[in-house]
């Protein structure tokens, strides 16, 4: 979200952290750019973004929050626009000076082979550690990326509609072989999907493990579908809502080339790939316009935007860029990697801490020392289960500690029919805060992701799965022909919790 800043605030702003850098930047180009800021546009281009955050240091999201524009929010305007369809989503964390948690040390290994909550496997905890300390190699696997699977678009998929899932990448020798028990995610000319899927004489087959598909399973390999890489795992809130009967891939008489979003090399061929692979409707444009209009101030037609998938000399002021990256659910990351904008925001500073700060050296001092948790070996088994320490998981739940007592781990999985995939060895259950009170009767009305799951913790045991009743009595059972797992009176309700999320290992 935009929300415009003066620029008398702007210069104060920037006065100040001129002052913390008096003796180590040039002070011509400070001058320069303090006279001619006034003369700026309410939107400045992203020319004079970028050189502002190289003179003071500043993070990419922090030379845009001075202003006025919020990049944290990029997300939630990307799913409110394009949930419908399953594609690459941003994930690069702009808060790099956002306080989080992290564990310190570890649990035994003998803990983690059976269910228990967070506390139990998180004995001490790093805290108040820069968001930016996981930039550090060892935290996350690289190569790494996030698809958002398409509430509409994703018949045949093997992940639930609504899902996020971290993409790992593969070798050339498991792209020309797959195996069928994996998820991959597939590009085509007109979208993605994260699909079982087998390799033969030239053809590429999808298949699914549980839901009726009767679209087209077989594709010439590898000019029709490519292989983007391996669904490692993937996160849904709960209970799921009941979409409607997702489609197809919508046809398309004029698809995209077969390339990632990152590969292209200019910013209109990544804007034109993308415009031919989400094509939307007249009515789906129009929407799409107000609602950037409203949030963002940009008011860009039809043909403007035409003009930014050509090659052009025009630059787009900053809004302008967000609203084409929204409209053509690009990353905004991509749009700035792709016309050569893109500055690593090692060694820079959030323009919150630049303004709390009374000199350089007290700005630095919030670069914290982080050590992977110990013991090494059990780190190194929980970084391979989820494929490292997802960056979105400490921006949702930057104080994670508090959360010890609501998270659950399922060491085995849950067997619980009807969910597909299912709740696999490792799998994170996040349970509702405060007393639950259920309603079995209507629960059965639904089905899948969008039934509701409980968890009853009494004692060491820790149960999960549907909910009946009958009478007083209560039992949890893993489905329709499932055994019982466990049963409770009324006046053990306090001990049942439902699940509001999860994070699946795949």
């Amino acid at each position: 979200m935009h929300n415009p800043v003066p620029n008398r605030a702007i210069i104060e702003a920037l006065i100040h952290i001129r002052d913390l850098r008096a003796f180590e930047r040039r002070e011509a180009a400070t001058k320069d750019l303090l006279s001619n800021l006034p003369r700026t546009n309410e939107h400045p281009t992203l020319r004079t973004l970028l050189e502002i955050a190289e003179i003071y240091s500043l993070t990419l999201e922090g030379a845009h929050r001075l202003f006025g524009y919020s990049l944290q929010d990029i997300r939630e305007f990307d799913l409110d626009l394009n949930r419908g369809r399953t594609h690459i989503f941003e994930s690069y964390p702009f808060e790099r000076d956002l306080l989080i948690d992290l564990p310190a040390r570890l649990a035994p290994t003998e803990t983690f082979a059976v269910d228990a909550l967070l506390r139990d496997l998180v004995l001490e905890w790093q805290t108040a550690v820069p968001l930016r300390a996981l930039e550090e190699e060892g935290w996350e696997q690289p190569g790494t990326y996030y698809v958002h699977v398409g509430t509409e678009d994703s018949l045949g998929s093997s992940l639930p509609p609504g899902a996020m899932a971290l993409v790992e990448p593969i070798s050339e020798t498991e792209r020309a072989l797959p195996n069928p028990r994996n998820i991959y995610l597939l590009q085509f000319a007109n979208g993605y999907r994260c699909s079982h899927c087998v390799v033969t004489r030239g053809k590429l087959r999808l298949f699914s493990t549980g839901r009726m598909y009767l679209g087209r399973e077989e594709f010439g390999y590898p000019s029709s579908v490519r292989i983007a890489g391996r669904i490692r795992m993937f996160a849904l809130s709960l209970p799921l809502p009941e979409y409607p009967v997702p489609v197809s891939l919508p046809p398309s008489a004029r698809g995209a080339n077969l390339i990632l979003p990152w590969e292209h090399r200019t910013r209109d061929r990544l804007f034109a790939a993308k415009h031919r692979r989400f094509q939307r409707s007249k009515e789906e444009e129009l929407v799409v316009q107000d609602y950037l209009r409203a949030q963002w101030h940009a008011k860009l037609s039809g043909r403007s935007e035409r003009r930014y998938r050509r090659p052009s000399p025009s630059e787009p002021h900053v809004n302008a860029l967000i609203h084409l990256a929204l409209a053509h659910m690009a990353r905004y990351t991509d749009a700035l990697r792709t016309s050569e904008s893109w500055q690593s925001d090692r060694g820079r500073f959030s323009i919150e801490t630049l303004l709390r700060a009374g000199s350089l050296e007290e700005a630095r001092a919030i670069q914290k020392n982080v050590h992977f948790p110990t013991p090494s070996e059990v780190w190194e088994a929980r970084r391979k289960e989820f494929g490292g320490w997802p960056p979105l998981l400490s921006v949702k739940f930057p104080d994670l500690r508090r959360w010890e007592n609501r998270i659950v781990r399922l060491a085995q999985g849950g067997q619980v029919t009807g969910l597909d995939p299912t709740l696999g060895p490792g799998s994170l259950l996040l349970l509702e805060e405060g007393p639950t009170d259920p309603d079995p009767l209507s629960d059965r009305m639904k089905s899948g992701w969008s039934r509701p799951i409980y968890v009853l913790r009494r004692r060491l045991d820790i149960n999960c799965g549907y909910l009946e009743r009958d009478g007083s009595q209560y039992a949890l059972h893993s489905g329709v022909n499932g055994g019982v797992k466990a049963s409770f009176n009324a006046k053990d309700l306090g001990q049942l919790s439902r699940v509001t999320g999860v994070a699946v290992p795949v």
